[in-house]
């Protein structure tokens, strides 16, 4: 009998845990459900919010967002289900162009930004986490100022920045629009980005843009070298794809990885940084050089190149009222002023990027390990494609951009011919000797 009652007291606690593990699972999954319906309503809440204060139709193709849904994690949580709420409830769309998912680290805070392009005025709207964890009804219990913590609406219009910038200034220094990192927190990604979709930006250079997090004429420059090598070194089979040696790296290669499916990954896009010696030792024609761009053909083993460059004195000098010491002048307005003026300035560019950007030199790569001696540690590929010297050496002038560098197997051939010449002779002299 004792045997019997132990064994219906075990079979009743297995039947309690179950129960109460049951209970628990079923819990859980509707604290999941609801979580994911809250971060939906958090989209839709955004929008129906800016949607009186700017205000605007569903549907309006002059209404850009922004946000950093999908980046940011809240709690454990992705935020992607809130672009699903901004979706429908604003009518704006990855697929139509005005809706831009701003890279953002997973630990920043999650936010939507609205802009008029009629008005030129911005909502910004940032979360409050705790929403996050109550039930929907609760949620849908709660005033707009208990879901964001934020809630701003500014006049963000080029004409406004560029005319009264030190107020604009201001407002940046107070985090108007929740800061962030600096420089480039959001303030500077609403009015860089807004400002060139405004002016109807290539969609391929917004989104590229989005995960720069802005737009500055560092990444505009890169939209500009992709165009150029679409024109002068463009791909013509399903073998070949660039190799890229970014030489010195800038915003641009954020761009032009992005664009061109040549990534460090990938092992297709390699950065090497110049010391300040280094670039002294650069020619004249060569002194903003860029990157080296390979059009490698995996069939052949066999690949073209160019060295490209940005004639950065020549654009500030078009633009006007903007220098190079503009980019660093961050204890003034100036830095984002000439940033945001040559962003506007450059789309005008777009399609005639041979205005900004030459060629250096043309070179070929006849084998894998010439291309690979390129791009190791430790290689500058500008010095073994005689574009420039080592520190402390005499400078090697500058090849015209049509000259082609001989290979290196080929100086290899020629090398080994003078030197068995040089060995019969000696071993004649010998003889007759």
């Amino acid at each position: 009998m004792k045997k019997e009652e132990m064994m219906k007291r075990k079979a009743i606690v297995a039947i309690l845990v179950i129960f109460l593990c049951s209970v628990f699972a079923v819990n859980a999954l509707a604290q999941a459900t609801d979580d994911q319906e809250i971060l939906y309503l958090l989209g839709s809440r955004a929008s129906e919010v800016a949607m009186k204060e700017l205000p605007f139709d569903k549907d309006d193709p002059n209404i850009l967002v922004m946000t950093s849904a999908s980046y940011a994690i809240i709690d454990g949580h992705n935020t992607g289900r809130c672009i699903d709420g901004v979706a429908d409830a604003s009518g704006c769309t990855v697929g139509k162009g005005n809706l831009l998912l701003i890279h953002r680290s997973r630990e920043k805070p999650l936010w939507f930004a609205f802009f008029s392009k009629d008005t030129k005025e911005c909502v910004y709207l940032e979360v409050n986490n705790a929403v996050l964890g109550k039930s929907v009804d609760d949620f849908k219990a709660l005033a707009d100022g208990e879901v964001f913590t934020k809630i701003v609406k500014e006049n963000i219009g080029v004409d406004k920045l560029l005319n009264e910038p030190e107020a604009w200034d201001e407002k940046m220094r107070a985090n108007v629009f929740g800061g962030g990192a600096k420089p480039f927190n959001n303030e500077f990604t609403m009015i860089t980005m807004a400002n060139v979709w405004a002016k109807g930006a290539p969609p391929e250079l917004l989104r590229a843009n989005q995960f720069h997090n802005h737009i500055c004429p560092g990444s505009a420059s890169g939209y500009l070298f992709v165009k150029y090598i679409d024109k002068n070194l463009p791909l013509e089979k399903p073998s070949q794809r660039y190799q890229i040696i970014a030489i010195k790296p800038w915003c641009k290669d954020d761009i032009m990885q992005w664009i061109l499916e040549a990534t460090i990954g990938n092992k297709n896009y390699i950065a090497k940084d110049l010391t300040p010696e280094q670039m002294k030792q650069l020619p004249e024609d060569a002194k903003d050089v860029a990157n080296v761009v390979i059009r490698w053909d995996s069939a052949t083993g066999t690949g073209k190149g160019i060295v490209v460059a940005f004639d950065w004195d020549k654009a500030f000098q078009m633009c006007g009222d903007v220098s190079r010491k503009d980019l660093k002048a961050f204890d003034t307005h100036r830095w984002w002023w000439m940033r945001l003026k040559m962003n506007l300035w450059m789309l005008d560019y777009m399609d005639s990027p041979e205005t900004l950007i030459h060629t250096v030199k043309e070179f070929d790569v006849d084998s894998p390990a010439e291309l690979n001696k390129l791009k190791s540690a430790g290689v500058n590929p500008l010095v073994e494609l005689g574009i420039m010297s080592e520190p402390g050496t005499t400078s090697t002038p500058v090849s015209t951009s049509t000259e082609k560098t001989p290979s290196i197997p080929g100086l290899g051939v020629v090398a080994a011919i003078a030197i068995a010449g040089v060995v019969v002779y000696a071993a004649r002299r010998r003889k007759r000797g």
